[in-house]
């Protein structure tokens, strides 16, 4: 079964793989206008501390609504989706069959924000108004949290002001705190543990250095094994050389003797 996925200005990444895990295949859009209206559709959006965590800080809610009644008079099936709270089980049975209903245990839940998180939605929000009131209309949408059987998220500023509480910023503050010290104190110790990678890296190069040379002095050895072998056969040719040199030698000397009686027995016989 084939679903699409529209999530302008957003990471859907691990939606598109939840759907997939689920055997749906998944067609992401690049453009809503592309979306073809015999499939199901999912608009994917945020909530504010969702846009900045994913770097979605631009006109998304803007082109969502924008785009919304289009859509709905195109599209066979469409529904929102709260990528901050959402139910991947509730949303493949959607996509399998509209008339489902969401079990108890499916119901999506907001996460509790991290408190420094929480606080710098709201900063954001307080400069950027118009961004919650985007977001506002998209969760009261009866394609939004209707379908997710959740009250829609029109107060996310009082969940970002309850997770951001003095005692919960003090608490975070003091576990990062405790991070740091426990990084500082394993830092501490990695630092013999760094030596000896440093020793153990240059040992492993003077061993490479080593074996290099060992390489050379076993080419070396094979060219002297050669030397020597092509010094023994010259040696061989010399000797031989030096038995046919004596053998010439004698022959010429015998050679001579005759030369000499033959000449004494012209001169007697000439006598």
């Amino acid at each position: 079964m084939q679903i699409q996925i529209w999530a302008p200005g957003l990471d859907a990444a691990w939606l598109t793989d939840g759907q997939v895990q689920a055997h749906l295949q998944v067609l992401p859009l690049a453009d809503p206008a592309l979306a073809r209206a015999e499939l199901p559709l999912l608009l994917a959006y945020a909530d504010p501390l969702g846009r900045l965590a994913s770097q979605g800080a631009g006109e998304h809610g803007g082109a969502l609504l924008a785009a919304l009644p289009q859509l709905e008079r195109s599209a066979s099936r469409c529904r929102l989706v709260n990528l901050s709270c959402v139910a991947l089980p509730a949303l493949v049975a959607w996509a399998v069959d509209p008339c489902a209903g969401v079990p108890a245990e499916a119901l999506p839940r907001f996460a509790v924000p991290d408190p420094f998180e929480a606080l710098l939605a709201i900063a954001w929000l307080q400069e950027h108004p118009e961004q919650l009131q985007a977001y506002q209309a998209l969760e009261a949408h009866a394609l939004a949290a209707a379908l997710d059987g959740r009250p829609p998220d029109l107060d996310c500023l009082a969940r970002y002001q309850q997770a951001a509480n003095l005692n919960a910023l003090l608490a975070a503050r003091q576990e990062r705190a405790a991070l740091e010290a426990d990084l500082a104190e394993l830092a501490k110790q990695l630092e013999p543990l760094q030596e000896r990678q440093l020793e153990a890296l240059a040992l492993r190069e003077q061993l490479a250095l080593l074996q290099g040379r060992l390489q050379q002095a076993d080419v070396l050895q094979e060219r002297c094994s050669e030397l020597q072998l092509s010094l023994q056969a010259q040696q061989l040719d010399l000797e031989q050389l030096a038995r046919r040199l004596a053998l010439l030698e004698q022959l010429v000397s015998a050679g001579s003797d005759a030369s000499l009686r033959l000449q004494g027995r012209l001169a007697q016989a000439l006598a």
